[in-house]
């Protein structure tokens, strides 16, 4: 592996280390050459599951793209898409695809359930 691929992995692992899981969103400058809508989505989300821990269940880099497969958990304690705390743990999956240029993450698309997230919060399954 390249100096470039460990360096490109440990940028976008910081999304979740730092980012999600030390519950700063601000980190999001740092990461994304794009970081506002990044940055808003997760304060927003960490206002709901203020608990919300990822962890990295697979890694997989090559050039200037890495892909990410997380697992998360947390609990419901301020809303969320217009709901009142439920309370009631979550967990959910899902996978980050990165593009890295110049030590910034110019794009990314994470694929998760949030409708199983709602139904979980509504319905008390995990």
């Amino acid at each position: 592996m390249s100096a470039t691929t460990d360096k490109n992995k440990a940028l976008v692992r910081r999304i979740y280390t730092e980012m999600w899981n030390k519950a700063d969103p601000s980190a999001a400058r740092q990461l994304f050459a794009h970081a506002e809508s990044v940055e808003k989505f997760v304060k927003e989300f960490l206002q709901a599951f203020p608990d919300l821990q990822h962890v990295i269940e697979e890694m997989v880099a090559e050039n200037d793209d890495v892909v990410i497969r997380f697992s998360a958990r947390g609990t419901h304690t301020g809303p969320w898409k217009g709901l009142e705390p439920f309370r009631k743990p979550i967990h959910y999956t899902g996978i980050t695809l990165a593009h890295i240029q110049d030590d910034k993450i110019i794009g990314h698309h994470t694929c998760w359930d949030a409708l199983e997230v709602l139904e979980q919060i509504k319905g008390g399954g995990n």
